[in-house]
């Protein structure tokens, strides 16, 4: 009886081993698009490879239920990100392509493919794309978009090199620090800067704020850096 048991405790004490290794084997393993997407991937294009060692972000960035490459759309194609990402610049957040979006081009460009054969499923099944999400704020956090294409910043600044990354990523940490290095950065808008400079003269250094608050007026930082760095203007 005691064999047994202690049997049963050496067999019970393997698997927890074994379980063990599993969770850390999975663990280690990196987030990247699934091995039918790979296989799709390869489908489209004989020219695209799927291979991880040259694969731009494959390391970083989540599966999508779409293999989709942005260095083949926006870089070798050129096409805009405005096109996918509709009023990006004028809503306060940047719109995910809808499977109709997707199907304008696609329902003759590779409509044949393994990749825009799930793409129909979704059409079909009356489904959006459930994309993964890459880029998430805290609640307590207000981003607008929209401010900042039209202030001109770049994609670039905020999403790296999108044109040239095959498995999209978060390229940037998005922490207050980094948004208030940007922000800091001097002014270049020159009618700000004019703004500043009538703020000097109708206001002495008494009647305003250091600490940089609302009104603008007021503001002895308005126009001075490219962006507003007071707590209000994210945090409302």
């Amino acid at each position: 009886m005691r064999t047994r048991r202690r049997a049963l405790a050496i067999g019970m004490s393997g698997l927890a081993g074994l379980a063990l290794v599993a969770f850390a084997f999975q663990a280690q393993r990196p987030r990247a698009a699934a091995p039918s997407l790979a296989t799709a991937a390869v489908l489209q294009d004989g020219n695209f490879t799927f291979d991880p060692d040259t694969m731009v972000g494959y390391y970083d960035g989540p599966a999508q239920p779409i293999f989709f490459s942005h260095r083949r759309h926006a870089g070798e194609f050129e096409i805009q990100c405005l096109y996918c990402h509709s009023n990006a610049d004028k809503s306060p957040v940047a719109m995910v392509p809808a499977v109709q979006e997707c199907l304008g081009c696609h329902r003759v460009v590779k409509a044949a493919s393994t990749e825009i054969q799930r793409l129909r499923g979704f059409e079909q099944n009356g489904e959006p794309i459930p994309w993964e999400r890459i880029y998430n704020l805290s609640d307590f956090v207000q981003f607008n978009h929209g401010r900042h294409v039209q202030a001109e910043v770049e994609c670039q600044e905020c999403h790296g090199e999108v044109e040239n990354t095959d498995v999209l990523y978060r390229w940037a940490p998005l922490t207050m620090g980094w948004c208030l290095e940007c922000h800091r950065q001097p002014s270049e808008d020159l009618e700000k800067l004019a703004r500043a400079a009538v703020n000097d003269e109708e206001f002495g250094e008494d009647d305003r704020e250091s600490h940089s608050l609302y009104p603008k007026s007021i503001d002895s930082w308005y126009g001075i850096t490219k962006g507003p760095i007071d707590c209000a203007a994210c945090h409302y």
